[in-house]
């Protein structure tokens, strides 16, 4: 009986060893597990990551059809790429340019930059509002990239202008990035660059990201203002933005992530 329950015994032991030995083999290397941020001045955060499946997250903020997102234009006098449809529900208040049209535009055309630069870069658009907001930064999570940026245009009044971008306070990390992103765009000779913007809690995305990601939220222009609508939706403007955001972001996760 003894003889009997050591050998069970020595079994279950060698079956725990192998077990340990291929979870070793196949577990996330070092280089996998941790990357630093390094901010100024002379200060470096190191983050745990853990089944990190891609480098760079971009988001094209809100969900198609969101009501509230749009602007109601004169169909007639609009001047807008043919990539920016100019809808109708046929409700009887005429003619609109959504806000999810524009940002999946830009959105796009950064995944594909940063992909043709080597980078492992995911698009994540919504089309139902069980994807909006919390549940935008929720799904990225699954992916736990490095850096996070959500696409956004803004809506204010008919005169208002300017893109900026916002940050997690308290993180900065986040701030950094958002400081380099607007950066890197602001000579688009189009849309002003105003200062970036803590983000105060309204942004769900920007709050339930996992905190091995580097979160930022990009205001790419006021598509309130007819004119800057115009701009922003201008296949100029957006290769303007995608190709300096692609340079930028690439920097980023090639020097401040190794």
């Amino acid at each position: 009986m003894i003889n009997l329950l050591l050998t069970k015994f020595k079994k279950v032991l060698l079956l725990l060893i192998i077990g340990a030995m291929v979870f070793t083999s196949t577990g996330h290397a070092l280089s996998d597990d941790y990357f630093t941020w390094k901010v100024e001045p002379d200060h470096t955060e190191t983050m745990v990551v853990q089944q990190r499946q891609c480098e760079v997250i971009i988001r094209a903020g809100e969900y198609q059809g969101k009501a509230g997102k749009r602007i109601y234009v004169n169909n007639s006098t609009v001047n807008l790429p043919s990539d920016i449809p100019v809808r109708n529900d046929g409700d009887g208040k005429g003619f609109y340019v959504s806000e999810w049209d524009i940002n999946v535009k830009e959105a796009k055309a950064l995944v594909t930059k940063l992909q043709a630069q080597g980078i492992n870069a995911k698009l994540q658009v919504a089309y139902s509002k069980s994807e909006d907001l919390n549940a935008a930064g929720r799904i990225a999570n699954k992916s736990n990239p490095k850096l996070y940026v959500s696409v956004h245009h803004n809506y204010y009044d008919a005169n208002s202008t300017g893109y900026f971008a916002m940050y997690n306070p308290n993180n900065q990390a986040s701030k950094d990035a958002a400081n380099r992103l607007s950066n890197a765009i602001n000579n688009n000779g189009k849309v002003p660059q105003r200062a970036c913007r803590e983000n105060t809690g309204y942004i769900g995305e920007l709050n339930v990201i996992n905190s091995s990601t580097v979160p930022v939220l990009l205001e790419l222009g006021f598509f309130s203002n007819i004119s800057e609508l115009e701009q922003i939706c201008s296949d100029s403007y957006v290769e303007h933005v995608s190709t300096n955001l692609a340079k930028e972001i690439t920097i980023m996760l090639r020097e401040q992530y190794q």
